[in-house]
């Protein structure tokens, strides 16, 4: 069923290779190129005679496209037409070597390269921008949740860049590639239906996928048409310690007291813990779809005009009921049962009625002479409904004219999303006066376990106090118009066969807009229902919202899927407390300064690059030129200023930079290749940095002072940081020893600058809680930080002739540090995304009739982000997942995965494993289809 693969290969005779100066030189002296996939004298021939059908067909041609590249290339193919190897395209990346993800619910959401952040990966589709707009904040990662991966044929992971590629990605570019109805069969097509379920949920959901492609008899022109559906209901389990600090009594800075147990009177000084854990429970109800209308026209041979569209939309609705044990008083000391792990505290209790003993603290009642405690709002059971769409709309016109020894392509097109939340309501309960005698929490043992005095699965008056409520929207908008033109000169030269020439242009704007909706009842004077109030406005009257019996329901929440530790209890009844709100309050749309701000980079980019071709040498060499125009529009924002006294910060910036790239393959033999590579690369700063801070956006953002430092709060983007840069350099080595068989390793560094340092300082700033200015810790960053990337790169696969095939492949990654200074103290931190060290592991047995796969994903522990001037960390995670089909004929078969077999547990610290910052279940799932191809 698969054909072999000629390899063209280059004549053998020996070349001398230059010394590293030379290359150098050589790299900012050179001419560039255009195409998709590099290419040699007769490449294209051999690619269209491998038929891909099946694994082994897939795999044959992931290494042709890999042997065959000048440049350094991964590349994953569809096994068959509306087939991707997994369900999500980032799932199949993270086999890739040097990959990580990041998983959003379960599903790969982001990809990371080399140790680098996932916003330093630049994602195309058809080699241009995906504009995408997340229920969040706009980021330049592509989430490829939106993605439907039935509709990609093949994906490139450029790890040495050339100089015709976009710039923007420092760890790599990943080119999804769409299908074209020319390069299909006349009325070829696929529909396939599945079902998927999920052990967190209990239940089974249709997913239906179709593809169309038509052509006339001359092969002249011809339409596709693609449409995909998922619904899906996620459910996740998460237990989540908040909020790590540092208690003690001798050092000035610290930002609690040390920790007394009032059961024993046993003071726990110079000691981390937690200001809370939570229980969460986040059902998200998704709806996922997927367009492609394509169009190819072939007036003569040497024109060709196409039409590509591409769209995805996804909306879902997100409930999260949140049970919380805290003590957010906690310099008043209300622990009991506490339990050290060296310096961190891993358990600790609360007891509500616990005795006084003399002690200053808590508000207390006297009771036949004795002193007891009244209570501090904790446990807290906590409801939010989220609900939000995002879509992306991709419109793209391509004309190529092919000359006798030249060709020239003009590709126009628009790029749009938009999305966010339309509607969050969020509320929250307490239990007080006793309601909950006491609790207790502890992650010694690495698991969370939890105990209380209550059964908070039957208790309805375990929550008599309603504290908080809130309620806003997110609007974000992300948009990038483009224009380009490419040449491709044939030559006779001696030494390079072609020639490239181009320039594109690009105008993206990215715009976000939050909103507080604030209740009024019309009666003057008491507040109504407003938005993250200060604590003096806390809804302590009665008169001012229902009882709370009536907004706990009645269905228990069911933690017990993936047994995480996290324990049942009552639900908030959000249903009720809308129809309360709605029916007694009127809704206005306040805008607000931290979500609303705009970025706009006008970029212009020129490169010129060659191909070379010298006896067993062969390569290209280029350099890139781009300018970036840059402006911002922000607004600062300080609690008790309204959005009407607000002045537009508007900042702009004009940088240019020059990149030069170098990639040379020498085939040693006719199974043997060396690679080099030389570049630099750049990747933008993030949006958050340059208009947003922290989870919203403002440039300044200063809260109300702390009760026991006496210090406000703030957060600052910069708008003046420039682009980072990196040089890196690759050399490997591949053996091409069988057919769909390899084995290759390949060194890698990147020495990376102008990297945005965290930094926390003490400023002074007025504000309105105050007659004058108070001291505030304003977290902020500035460029000039540097680090560097460096590791190896080792693959291997093989295919035994009785169907059985095996691939494996193991990466290592040494990242080192870059500067965090909190309050004038120099720390470091990994760059976000890094693994030290990570492997894949996959095996295949492949007959006519079926084929079944299991493939095992590894990583270590993963820097994610900052928390106080120390990395988070993503710990140690292993995934099986399985794949089988069964062909009942030539058309029809029967399809079935296993995502996440054996139920692992995604969890998460800080600076240290024993401080736990997530334990969580997303789920086991399993699908099961019928895909018919005509």
């Amino acid at each position: 069923m698969i054909n072999k693969i000629d390899y063209q290969h280059l004549s053998a005779s020996g070349v001398k290779l230059f010394k590293h100066s030379a290359l150098y030189v050589s790299i900012s002296v050179a001419a560039s190129g255009l195409a998709v996939a590099q290419e040699v004298p007769g490449q294209e021939a051999a690619l269209e005679e491998i038929e891909v059908i099946g694994i082994l067909g897939s795999n044959t041609k992931n290494l042709a496209i890999k042997r065959d590249s000048n440049s350094i290339v991964d590349a994953i193919t569809a096994e068959d037409i509306g087939k991707f190897p997994d369900k999500n395209v980032a799932d199949s990346l993270q086999r890739v070597p040097g990959i990580t993800i990041t998983r959003s619910g379960g599903e790969g959401s982001r990809v990371s390269i080399r140790g680098t952040s996932a916003n330093w990966a630049l994602t195309q589709l058809n080699g241009n921008y995906i504009s995408t707009s997340d229920s969040g904040s706009p980021t330049r990662s592509f989430n490829y949740a939106l993605l439907p991966s039935a509709m990609i044929s093949r994906v490139e992971v450029y790890k040495s860049p050339e100089a015709r590629l976009d710039e923007g990605g420092i760890g790599g570019t990943v080119i999804l590639h769409s299908r074209k109805p020319l390069e299909l069969g006349a009325g070829e097509g696929i529909v396939a239906l599945e079902s998927t379920y999920s052990d967190t949920t209990e239940e089974w959901e249709p997913n239906f996928s179709s593809l169309y492609s038509w052509k006339n008899a001359d092969e002249t022109f011809g339409i596709l048409a693609g449409y995909t559906n998922q619904d899906r209901t996620v459910v996740g389990i998460e237990n989540g310690a908040r909020h790590w600090r540092f208690h003690s009594d001798t050092v000035a800075d610290a930002e609690r007291p040390a920790i007394v147990d009032q059961a024993t009177g046993e003071v726990y000084n110079n000691v981390w813990a937690p200001r809370a854990m939570d229980i969460s429970n986040q059902r998200q109800d998704r709806t996922r779809d997927g367009y492609q209308l394509t169009t190819q026209w072939r007036p003569t041979d040497q024109l060709e005009l196409s039409f590509n569209y591409f769209g995805a939309s996804l909306g879902y609705n997100r409930r999260e009921q949140r049970l919380t044990f805290a003590e957010w008083n906690d310099n008043h000391n209300p622990y009991f049962g506490v339990e050290l792990d060296g310096d961190t505290v891993v358990t600790y209790g609360f007891g509500d009625n616990g005795l006084l003993n003399g002690a200053n603290w808590g508000d207390a009642d006297v009771n036949g002479g004795v002193a007891v405690r009244r209570g501090l709002m904790s446990p807290q059971v906590t409801g939010e409904d989220i609900t939000g769409d995002s879509q992306s709309d991709t419109f793209d016109f391509e004309a190529s004219y092919q000359g006798d020894s030249y060709s020239a392509t003009l590709n126009i097109g628009r790029t749009e999303a938009k999305g966010g939340v339309s509607e969050r309501i969020m509320a929250n309960m307490d239990a007080r006066y006793g309601s909950v005698n006491s609790w207790l929490w502890s992650i010694a043992d690495g698991k969370p376990s939890y105990e209380v005095s209550t059964d908070l699965t039957t208790d309805r008056d375990a929550y008599p106090y309603y504290d908080w409520f809130s309620s806003d929207s997110t609007e974000n908008e992300d948009r990038e118009d483009y224009y380009q033109l490419d040449l491709e000169f044939d030559t006779d030269w001696e030494f390079i066969s072609k020639i490239y020439l181009g320039t594109k242009y690009r105008d993206h704007e990215i715009r976000s807009l939050r909103n507080t909706f604030r209740w009024d009842d019309g009666i003057a004077d008491n507040g109504g229902y407003r938005g993250w109030l200060p604590g003096t406005e806390w809804f302590h009257n009665p008169d001012f919202h229902p009882d709370t019996s009536t907004l706990l329901g009645y269905g228990v929440v069911d933690n017990s899927a993936g047994e995480t530790g996290a324990i049942n209890f009552l639900p908030f009844d959000l249903n009720a407390l809308k129809g309360y709100v709605s029916d007694n309050f009127t809704r206005t749309v306040v805008p607000v300064l931290s979500g609303t701000y705009s970025i706009n980079e006008k970029i212009l980019s020129t490169y010129a690059q060659a191909d070379f071709f010298w006896h067993d040498l062969r390569g290209n060499f280029g350099v890139r030129y781009v300018n970036t125009d840059l402006t911002t529009s922000t607004y600062d924002d300080v609690i008790g200023q309204e959005s009407t006294e607000a002045t537009a910060n508007n900042r702009s910036s004009d940088t240019t930079n020059i990149l030069p790239s170098l990639n040379l393959a020498w085939d040693l033999s006719d199974s043997l290749v060396l690679r080099f590579a030389a570049a630099r690369t750049m990747s933008r700063i993030s949006y958050s940095d340059l208009g947003q801070a922290e989870s919203y956006g403002p440039p300044v953002n200063i809260n109300s002072s702390d009760s026991w430092t006496g210090r406000g709060s703030g957060t600052s983007a910069n708008t003046d940081l420039e682009a980072l840069l990196a040089d890196q350099y690759d050399i490997g080595i591949e053996w091409y020893y069988a057919d769909a068989s390899a084995l290759g390793i390949t060194l890698f560094n990147k020495d990376i600058s102008n990297i945005p340092i965290s930094i926390v300082e003490i400023v002074e700033r007025e504000h309105s809680c105050c007659n004058g200015p108070i001291e505030v810790e304003m977290n902020t960053k500035v460029g000039g930080g540097e680090a560097t990337s460096r590791g190896v790169e080792l693959f291997a696969q093989y295919a035994f002739e009785n169907g059985f095939g095996v691939l494996a492949n193991y990466t290592y990654t040494d990242t080192s540090t870059s500067d965090v200074l909190n309050n004038g103290v120099r720390t470091e931190a990994e760059i976000p995304g890094t693994a030290k060290h990570q492997y894949n592991l996959s095996g295949y047995y492949e007959r006519d009739a079926y084929s079944v796969r299991a493939s095992y994903n590894w990583k270590e522990d993963r820097a994610s982000s900052l928390h106080q001037g120390y990395n988070l960390y993503d710990k140690a995670y292993g995934q099986l997942d399985v794949n089988a089909s069964y062909y009942i004929n030539a058309g029809l078969s029967l399809t079935a995965s296993v995502i996440n077999l054996t139920e692992e547990k995604q969890e998460g610290f800080w600076k240290q494993e024993n401080r736990l910052t997530y334990y969580n279940y997303y789920g086991r799932r399993i699908y099961l289809g019928l895909n018919y191809k005509f």
